[in-house]
This record gives C-alpha cells, structure tokens and sequence, in this order.
C-alpha cells in the first residue's frame, strides 16, 4: 500500500524537477525568424522627423540624390514612400560600408543595401534610412574562402542625404 502511494508522489515531485530547454519568447514580444524580412537588417533605423517639407517633396528629393551619387534605385514606390537599391559596386560599398572585421582586405567582395523610406508625420514628414551590407570572398567554384560577414555602415550616406533634405 506504501509503494503504490509513493509511486504517484515520486513521480508529482519528480515533475517539478524537469526543464526543458530552448528558445524562450518573452510575453509580448515577437521573436524574429529567418523568414521576417528584417532577417539580417541590423539595427532598425531610426526616424527623423523634417517638420517643414511634405512626403511628395522629399521622395522627390531622395530620389535625385540617389541619381547624384550613382545609384540606380531597384525599387521606387511613392505609395510607400520606399528608394531602395542593392548591388556589389565595390566602390560605393567601401564608400558606405565599414568591413573593418575582415581579416583580409584583398579581393573581398562587398554586397551593398541602402533603403530610404518617406512618410507623413502629421505637419512634416518622417524619414528613415537604413545602409547595410556583407562582405567576404566566394572563388568562381562557388566555394567561402572567407565566409561573408554583416558590414556596419560609416554613417555617411545618411548624413549627406538628411543635411541635404533639411536645406
């Protein structure tokens, strides 16, 4: 009678001992996935908010300077109010992008992303730029020499075009 009483206890007191361990999701907070489109964006821009210029005028604005630096925009979307270009022109990408975390500097390839995107913000509008990219070394077989790694932005970009769309 003993053993068949202290077969369920044991087994209830063993219970409170069990973990299982994983990815814990906090209340409230969405865990980002491979799939999200934010995957390996970085940090998530901030906004700035330009009181005395409508969305229409500085999309405009953006565009244009986009043209002026050599860039062919490969998405330009008033509804949304999105510029955005990617490419590999080693030139701009060692203009924008801080690789400094590579061990090798010679023949690396550097990926560049840069999106603008526009909106209102009651009176004036809010605008929010993002530069990103990667950088390493794949040989014509297809093979990582040097396995790619996330590159920081310099800031410059973002500096030029908001000094210039505060004018």
């Amino acid at each position: 009678m003993a053993m068949k009483l202290f077969i369920p206890l044991f087994a209830f007191l063993l219970a409170g001992c069990i973990n299982v361990y994983g990815p814990v999701k906090p209340g409230g907070q969405s865990q980002s996935t491979a799939d999200s489109p934010a995957a390996g964006m970085g940090d998530t821009p901030s906004a700035v908010k330009i009181g005395n210029r409508k969305p229409e005028e500085l999309f405009k604005a953006v565009q244009l300077y986009y043209q002026q630096k050599g860039l062919s925009p490969t998405v330009q979307d008033m509804a949304t109010g999105i510029v955005a270009v990617s490419g590999s022109d080693d030139e701009l990408a060692g203009l924008y992008l801080d690789c400094s975390m590579l061990p090798q500097t010679q023949n690396i390839q550097q990926r560049l992303r840069i999106v603008t995107q526009v909106w209102a913000a009651g009176e004036g509008s809010n605008i929010a730029v993002e530069v990103t990219g990667s950088a390493g070394l794949i040989t014509a077989d297809g093979n990582d020499k040097i396995k790619p790694v996330e590159c920081q932005s310099t800031g410059l970009f973002e500096k030029d075009l908001l000094e210039r769309l505060r004018k």
